[in-house]
């Protein structure tokens, strides 16, 4: 009975350990593909500048002591002296109703200077975005679902006709498409958006003043000199820094590129001690080959005659020495820890729960009714990014490791199941880049990330079948 229980099971153990593996393969080689194209996807929403940007918003809860709020003036102040020589971009957003002809439709109102456009990539469908010279004009973009709600699915020439924005007339200029990828689908608004000139917003609306900034960058943002230049201006214009929160976007995207690195650091791991592993079997066989020649032969006679297996068994040495010694080169990254993170002493419990805590507030700021657009995609970025970073620890390295430990390899099958890594690598690799596809994501490959995979894989097979045929 003993015998006929424990047969059945094999193949059975075989396949859980084929569909393991499988899984972990599939699990990695996505993840690669995602956090390099979720970085590439950052660098692609924000315009001509693209990360090189500084934002300030102002806090919903900043109060009189916050100093006031603030004007064009201020604005003028900044561009023409503290910020004199970096693009500069400004605004507020105001809830209000749209209305052509019967037709009305709630919407979401940013008043924006003629610089905007360099901050955040805008895809036009027709007509143009505002400019510097539109400041004193009453002239609206509108994005694809306002133009839909307003003037219905067909293919309606908007450009040229008016919308009424608080009691007044605005001429459409321009039709803003709509992002279709993933963080756009996501950060999109239940209503539609129109862009005006921050000059009308602030005329028209009564209680309106701009609540956000950004400014182009010209520092790589690691020592912190971009948010200093920004505070300092603020303060020189009357400004309460802390009414305002403050993103660095240069920082933002080395911290989000630096989850890639973090990734495949540890991935590299991996494969180190798998090459060690390997290195130490190869070691291993020329110390025993060596001590069993010795008791009968002198080296001399070693070299004359046995010379050749041991020069492949050194070469076999070298191997994996050289391997480990160009991934260590490969995988390493400098580590970048923002100063306001390091405790001041070894051991602080008080400093890690006020950083714990300060974390949590900033999500939720960052996902919040005060996050204007540039913010809500930032959000998202972070925290796909962070899944995708945990998934992979915690559920691909695990899985992989688990059917490769339980997968049996035959002496005489040891290529079909090379051939089996390589039919789940290439599958992997297909699907990664049909999810990247069907999410509207850039098309960004890992190819570091992708090795590595690929060498854990097959390095483990090759060390699992070595220990089987032993």
């Amino acid at each position: 009975m003993k015998p006929g229980n424990t047969q059945p099971s094999r193949p059975q153990s075989a396949k859980a350990a084929c569909l393991m593996l499988a899984l972990g393969i599939l699990l990695l080689t996505v993840s690669s593909v995602l956090g390099e194209s979720l970085s590439a996807q950052m660098t692609g929403i924000y315009g001509l500048h693209q990360t090189h940007k500084i934002t300030a918003v102002r806090q919903e809860d900043a109060g009189p002591a916050g100093s006031g709020p603030l004007t064009l003036a201020e604005m003028g102040q900044l561009a023409q002296y503290y910020l004199n020589g970096h693009d500069l971009a400004y605004g507020t957003e105001v809830s209000a109703t749209a209305v052509y002809g019967n037709n009305q439709s709630p919407v979401q109102v940013l008043g924006v200077n003629g610089r905007y456009r360099q901050f955040h990539t805008i895809d036009l469908m027709a007509g143009s975005f505002l400019t510097p010279g539109h400041e004193n004009q009453q002239v609206a973009v509108i994005d694809e679902q306002l133009a839909r709600s307003l003037f219905g699915s067909g293919k309606v020439k908007v450009t040229g006709l008016e919308i009424e924005l608080f009691g007044r007339k605005f001429t459409i200029i321009g039709v803003a498409g709509e992002d279709n990828s993933l963080t756009g689908s996501l950060a999109a608004r239940e209503t539609g958006t129109v862009y005006i000139p921050i000059t009308k917003l602030l005329e028209l609306q009564e209680g309106s003043a701009i609540t956000f900034l950004e400014a182009e960058t010209k520092d790589s943002g690691t020592t912190g000199s971009n948010t200093a230049l920004l505070e300092e201006a603020l303060t020189a214009v009357g400004q309460d820094p802390g009414a305002f929160r403050i993103t660095d976007y240069t920082m933002e995207f080395l911290l989000l590129n630096q989850k890639n690195h973090l990734r495949n650091f540890l991935a590299g791991v991996v494969v180190l001690g798998l090459l060690f592993s390997l290195l130490r079997k190869n070691v291993r066989q020329i110390y025993d080959f060596l001590g069993s020649r010795l008791r009968e032969k002198y080296w001399g006679e070693i070299f004359r005659k046995d010379g050749g297996r041991l020069f492949s068994g050194l070469v076999k040495v070298l191997l994996p020495l050289g391997g480990m010694l160009a991934l260590w080169f490969l995988i390493r990254f400098p580590l970048y820890i923002a100063p306001e993170n390091i405790p001041q002493e070894l051991i602080d419990l008080s400093f890690w729960a006020d950083l714990l805590e300060n974390r949590l507030k900033a999500s939720f700021q960052g996902g919040g009714s005060g996050a204007f657009p540039g913010e809500a995609h930032l959000h998202l970025l972070r925290g796909i990014q962070n899944w995708n970073l945990l998934l992979s620890l915690v559920l691909g390295w695990p899985l992989l490791g688990w059917g490769l430990h339980r997968l049996n390899i035959p002496e005489k099958g040891t290529w079909k199941m090379e051939l089996f890594f390589c039919a789940c690598l290439i599958m992997a690799l297909l699907l990664g880049t049909g999810i990247l596809l069907a999410a509207g994501m850039p098309l960004a490959m890992d190819g570091k990330g992708i090795f590595l995979v690929f060498a854990a894989v097959f390095l483990a097979a090759v060390l699992k079948g070595a220990s089987i045929k032993n």
